[in-house]
């Protein structure tokens, strides 16, 4: 651990002690989706990212408060994590820039990932389109009427087995 200290070289405030304008709100903004796509094309995810664990230090935000992160292909809960991490930050900054408030950068930013095309430095609109994909009912429910006639095969052996013994 280090100390991560301001301009003046005091101790860096935490994000929501400082001061905020409509223009460092989106830079800020900006520069801390890039550190989560860098963070999530390592694989992972922050997990618990909020106006509390940021610094501002003299060279920009240090994210901190890392030990509840997740391995972003290891936990499926990651994707929504991840949603709940960038609609935080949405949230904070768009007290003092409302245009965030209709961003979906979350979604947008785990999309790219699970398709492979997440970098550091892609460029991100904060908008996706829905999927209107239609969905093959009749295949939906044969699958589930075959994951329900495995789960009672499969009850049925277990039984059968603690009958036997």
């Amino acid at each position: 651990m280090e100390l991560v200290t301001d301009g003046e070289g005091n101790a860096a405030p935490r994000l929501n002690d400082v001061e905020m304008t409509e223009a460092l709100a989106l830079e800020l903004h900006a520069r801390l989706l890039d550190e989560v796509v860098t963070m999530l094309c390592e694989g992972m995810v922050h997990g618990d990212l909020s106006e509390y664990n940021i610094l501002l230090a003299a060279d920009g935000p240090v994210i901190i408060d890392l030990p509840q992160a997740v391995n972003a292909a290891g936990n499926h809960e990651a994707a929504a994590m991840l949603e709940r991490d960038v609609d935080n930050l949405a949230t904070y900054f768009g007290q003092f820039a409302p245009q965030l408030l209709t961003t979906q950068y979350g979604k947008e930013i785990w999309r790219l990932y699970e398709a492979g095309e997440l970098k550091s430095g892609v460029p991100l609109t904060g908008r996706i389109s829905a999927d209107t994909t239609k969905v093959d009912m009749k295949a939906l429910l044969r699958e589930l009427e075959e994951t329900r006639l495995e789960q009672e095969d499969k009850i049925r052996r277990i039984q059968a087995a603690r009958d036997a013994t």
